[in-house]
């Protein structure tokens, strides 16, 4: 059972989704607040500062992208993402605007739930016992950011885990399957779309030019390295 003091927002314009989920989620101890549109969830954001979103794309007025994307600008709070389109296209734009986790409709509840546990325990972990640094780059577990170069950006959960892990390993090249596996999970070591989404959005924080990376290096067809110094291929 989840501890009580983990709450959640739905955001859900349906009516029988946000019941469902509400109920669901509830019966397993969550604090749930539902909501049906962007602007009340933005002001539900503000006032109880949620554990995790639970978000429909699609809706009227403010979508859920553009939601996500003002939720970014105020919070790091996991997002996982439902929609009822199911193209590599969607996934992509979903975590480009923020979200941690997408999942498409109709879905398994059970899965769900596995789901925002997950988030839930990957929002969790977030500490280092000391800090952390590669070169340029340090990482600053008590709010969170990363100094690249003197600049600071606040990091989200998943963003977070995954570059301290590739801190951690700087200079070893790590495969796709290792860190989909470490960050997300065993069930999306076949999920290359997150990877390349993250590491894209990390370049744009570390790499003086992230279209040209010296910093952070793809392998082909292996993975990713992280560099201490820029190591121009």
């Amino acid at each position: 059972m989840a501890q009580q003091a983990e709450s959640i927002l739905v955001v859900e314009d349906e009516e029988k989704y946000r019941r469902l989920l509400s109920m669901n989620l509830e019966l397993e101890g969550y604090s749930v607040t539902a909501v049906g549109d962007g602007h009340a969830a933005l002001e539900q954001v503000f006032e109880r500062e949620p554990s995790l979103v639970v978000l429909d794309m699609r809706m009227p007025e403010m979508d859920g992208f553009e939601l996500c994307k003002r939720l970014r600008k105020m919070t790091s709070v996991p997002i996982l993402a439902l929609t009822a389109l199911n193209t590599e296209a969607d996934l992509i734009h979903a975590l480009d605007f923020g979200a941690d986790d997408y999942m498409t409709k109709p879905f398994s509840l059970q899965e769900l739930m596995a789901r925002i546990r997950a988030l839930l325990r990957r929002s969790q972990s977030l500490l280092v016992e000391e800090e952390l640094t590669c070169g340029p780059f340090r990482l600053l577990h008590e709010t969170r950011e990363v100094d690249a170069f003197g600049q600071r950006t606040r990091l989200t959960p998943t963003e977070w885990n995954l570059l301290k892990e590739l801190v951690q390993h700087a200079g070893k090249v790590l495969t796709h399957e290792y860190l989909l596996g470490k960050i997300w999970g065993p069930e999306y070591q076949d999920q290359h779309e997150y990877l390349r989404v993250y590491v894209r959005r990390l370049r744009s924080y570390l790499e003086p030019n992230p279209r040209r990376p010296v910093y952070l290096v793809t392998i082909a067809g292996i993975g990713y390295i992280l560099y201490a110094s820029a190591h121009d291929e």
